[in-house]
């Protein structure tokens, strides 16, 4: 059960109002709230599985940051597309923002090689069937917030691929 009146939430809560307004922290705080002890556990199981394969692939630092600014720039990009009123909550943003991450790091290697530049966007299909997958379902899924985190992970992604195309020591 969420308890929008508990003041952790409403002073970290990603309320697309006052971020439109200025308090671009909610962005980064609200991935730290769960409305429950289930949406807690289900986050820290997929963060487990999906951070820890995007920081397999770009190291421990540049892994981390990325998803970090991937769930951050997905709520900013969903109060952008709700405007007010609407509030969110929960590290999935930051999730997907990672299967963001490692749809377009894979998108990128894809294109880069000549034999499969036709098959780069299976890579980010693939990361969208994941979307469509696990982050659809249930009553308060905030669906709009985990594609944006997709979408700004992928963006995140293919960048981190020309940038440092080999994974830091």
């Amino acid at each position: 059960v969420w308890f929008p009146t508990v003041s952790w939430f409403e002073r970290g809560g990603a309320d697309a109002d006052r971020i439109l307004h200025g308090e671009l922290w909610r962005t980064v705080t609200a991935l730290t709230l769960h409305a429950d002890f289930g949406h807690a556990v289900s986050n820290a199981v997929a963060a487990a599985i999906f951070l820890g394969m995007v920081c397999s692939l770009l190291g421990l630092g540049l892994g981390c940051a990325l998803v970090l600014l991937a769930g951050a720039g997905g709520n900013l990009a969903n109060a952008f597309l709700y405007g007010s009123p609407h509030v969110a909550v929960g590290a999935s943003t930051a999730v997907f923002g990672a299967v963001g991450v490692i749809g377009g790091l894979s998108m990128a290697k894809h294109r880069r090689s000549a034999s499969s530049r036709r098959h780069a966007w299976l890579s980010f299909a693939a990361a969208l069937a994941l979307l469509a997958m696990l982050g659809t379902g249930g009553a308060r899924v905030d669906v709009w917030a985990h594609l944006c985190g997709l979408l700004v992970g992928g963006v995140l992604g293919i960048a981190a691929a020309y940038i440092a195309p080999r994974p830091p020591g």
